[in-house]
């Protein structure tokens, strides 16, 4: 069985790499673990009026983003009888991407090659780009 960790954060790109791993599975019949992750910023707030409740508070609504932004991709696989796990993180998301992949011990890396950054016209997301490089595992990336 092969562990597959699958950056998704809503974008259409990740939603493309997700029908991808959905495809591959039908044409060969593949069985596979999928580890679908989402990596949210930590919350930067300026000024001198900064309680460790606001942080609190901050942080809980980016969780509960994250956890929301699974469930779609989680309902597809669970409908495909693909066996996966959710796990939400926070802080660099290609760093919290390589970390997860070798915590998790996934084989393979599958995203989209742009996310909801604001890079738009880029060919290549610079997440994806840092994901190559920094991931000791191959990224299939999906556009």
């Amino acid at each position: 069985m092969r562990k597959i960790l699958l950056a998704f954060d809503g974008s259409d790109s990740s939603k493309r790499a997700l029908q991808y791993v959905l495809d591959f599975v039908r044409m060969h019949a593949a069985t596979l673990e999928v580890h679908l992750l989402n990596v949210q910023h930590e919350p930067t707030l300026y000024g001198e009026y900064v309680s460790d409740e606001m942080i609190s508070n901050m942080r809980q609504s980016l969780k509960t983003a994250a956890d929301e932004t699974l469930e779609w991709p989680a309902d597809q696989l669970r409908a495909a009888g693909i066996g996966h796990e959710k796990h939400t993180t926070f802080g660099n998301v290609a760093e919290q991407i390589g970390l997860a992949a070798k915590d998790l011990q996934c084989d393979t890396v599958v995203m989209g090659t742009r996310g909801l950054g604001s890079f738009t016209g880029m060919l290549l997301g610079s997440v994806a780009t840092r994901v190559i490089h920094e991931v000791s595992v191959p990224v299939l990336l999906v556009k």
